[in-house]
């Protein structure tokens, strides 16, 4: 990736590219223009001022006002373009980027922090931005002003070639000098800055865990030690810089010195310099060294860019775990019944590394038949909610297939499935914005009646009624101007508003009483007669009433049945209904 990353740059930049030609033409332009202000300066001095002629002062004192007004407008046009340019690309990436994450599986995502992901979409994307805007504005004047200073002193003050060639040898030294040292120091700086950047947002996402636990003041500490590696190596850098440029300065100012005496020499004596030829060898001299003080600037930038632009392309890199079929089967949505078959399934997460990792289900055989009822339960960790995340395709089975009225999930788009299937996910994730359109977020029916239905279904008109606005009443980031049992109950809602043919209700009543949980599944159940239903519970109240039970232990199924026959024949269940009903200890939560 590091090898083509110009390639990959060029590609952002397709059909734009007559700008950077454009932009390259004014550059050259305004360094012409730059470049020819000391020839007119030392006419105007030696014909003009020495040959106190007012009108030749006039005359090129004028052309010296155009070419600069000239060298100004071509500047300002190329900021346009370099600010263009950059802006495109960190749009492009950023874009790229939000899109590229949308359509990652959730096994790519568990592999990434979202620190992480926070950081590429900003703080990468920036310095890529920043990067670029100084290589156009500034990379290409470098050659141009180095080699056409060189001929005019050549051409003009041949005298002092030799002077020039000395230091530009040691302009050239000392940038080799500082680069050498202060690049490797930009790329661990960025690397610094981006692990304070990774420990701020964690912290600031687990601030309340932080408080409850009282850990302040060892988090203080940690982010004291990181940004304290910061600054290390920010003082590097600007050391660095600090000593680049009194050095730079030092030996421009002995190249004067050189200048003042050659020339002065030369004048005085008079046989070779005049005037107007010292003044310009000076401004030369100034012309000179620019280069070299734009390349010490922009080198680095895209220096501390480059391990940016390398994370934001290894994350649009990453490929999707789970992908849509090349030849998807025949499959009708508004014709679904909802017969679903797991057949002989086994899987296993992928380690950080990507791997396949050990199977935490194994041999997973059951039929969940149109309309019924199916329950799992479990303890935490046995398996459920991964378990029921195979049939939407979050994650791809490791060994055998699932189907949906014969035919295998994984022929079938994504999109189809995740239509038909249903799932209300165990943690209540409510989006900034309105209770309406966190209801409505993924039905194809947007009406109101829809809505409204759906809220009654989950048992949630009650608390959305008595609020101010109503439906149109504010929901706060993740939920929190709302309780446990009205977040989960407004998850459930959105969930029902989708009408699916198969809904998966994942553990999605923890919080609520079971006098509430109670209703919510009598509604579903009148409503919802003819869809497949899967629940997953921890809590043995949440089951008791379906089709059928399985009970997974450490990722296999260990018994099957109705509540009853579980009873009779499983001594795991009864064990469950005595610790949780048998002996009259209720599941409670908050409504």
């Amino acid at each position: 990736m590091a090898a083509d990353w110009h390639r990959r740059i060029l590609t952002v930049w397709n059909g734009y590219r007559k700008w950077l030609v454009l932009s390259l033409v004014l550059t050259i332009a305004g360094a012409l223009c730059t470049l020819a202000i000391p020839l007119l300066s030392q006419a105007l001095i030696n014909q003009g001022i020495l040959g106190n002629n007012l009108g030749v002062v006039i005359h090129y004192g004028g052309y010296m006002l155009v070419l600069t007004m000239v060298a100004a407008g071509c500047q300002v046009a190329n900021t346009l373009i370099a600010v263009k340019f950059s802006e495109r690309t960190a749009n492009y990436l950023r874009t790229e980027s939000y899109r590229h994450i949308q359509e990652l599986s959730f096994g790519n995502i568990d592999r990434m922090r979202p620190s992480d992901l926070l950081v590429r979409l900003t703080n990468d994307i920036q310095n890529v931005k920043i990067a670029i805007q100084q290589g156009i504005l500034n990379l290409p004047l470098v050659p141009v002003m180095l080699i056409i200073t060189i001929l005019l002193i050549a051409f003009y003050t041949p005298a002092l070639i030799g002077l020039m060639v000395v230091l530009l040898v040691v302009f050239t030294i000392l940038l080799t000098a500082y680069l050498r040292f202060v690049l490797p120091v930009f790329a661990v700086r960025q690397e610094k800055y981006d692990a304070m950047n990774g420990r701020l947002q964690e912290n600031l996402a687990g601030v309340r865990v932080v408080k409850a636990f009282v850990r302040q003041r060892l988090e203080n500490d940690r982010f004291s030690r990181v940004a304290g590696e910061v600054r290390g190596s920010s003082l590097r850098a600007q050391t660095s810089i600090a000593i680049l440029i009194p050095t730079m300065l030092l030996v421009v100012n002995l190249g004067l010195a050189a200048i003042f005496f050659i020339g002065g020499t030369s004048v005085l004596s008079g046989t070779g310099f005049s005037i107007g030829e010292v003044i310009a060898s000076i401004q030369y001299l100034f012309l000179l060294i620019m280069p070299f003080m734009i390349l010490g600037t922009v080198l680095p930038a895209i220096s501390a860019s480059r391990p940016s632009f390398d994370r934001i392309y290894e994350l649009l890199d990453t490929k999707a775990e789970v992908n849509d079929p090349a030849k998807p089967a025949a499959f009708d949505p508004s014709s679904v019944k909802g017969r679903v078959v797991f057949d002989h399934v086994s899987f296993g997460y992928r380690t950080p590394e990507g791997t396949p990792g050990p199977l935490v289900l194994r041999d997973i055989s059951v039929v969940a038949e149109p309309g019924e009822t199916i329950g799992i339960l479990g303890a935490t960790g046995s398996g459920k909610s991964t378990l029921i995340h195979l049939l939407p395709r979050f994650y791809d089975v490791t060994d055998g297939r699932i189907t949906l009225d014969g035919t295998d999930i994984r022929q079938i788009p994504q999109d189809t499935l995740r239509r038909t299937v249903a799932i209300c996910l165990q943690q209540p994730n409510l989006f900034f914005g309105t209770i309406r359109e966190n209801i409505l977020f993924g039905a194809d029916d947007r009406s109101d009646a829809n809505m409204v239905a759906a809220a009654e279904d989950a048992d949630a008109a009650g608390f959305i009624t008595n609020i101010p606005r109503g439906y149109d009443d504010a929901v706060s980031r993740h939920g929190a101007n709302f309780s446990g049992g009205q977040r989960q109950r407004l998850a459930i809602a959105r969930t029902l508003a989708a009408k699916p043919k198969i809904l998966i209700l994942d553990d999605s009543t923890s919080a609520c009483d079971v006098a509430t949980e109670a209703r919510i599944q009598d509604r579903i159940n009148q409503r919802f007669a003819g869809v497949t239903k899967i629940l997953v519970a921890q809590r043995i109240s949440t089951v008791i009433a379906a089709d059928r039970i399985l009970l997974l232990d450490s990722g296999k199924i260990v018994a099957s049945g109705t509540h009853e026959e579980l009873l009779a024949i499983s001594p795991e269940y009864r064990e469950i209904y005595d610790s949780q009903l048998g002996r009259g200890i209720v599941g409670r939560g908050t409504s």
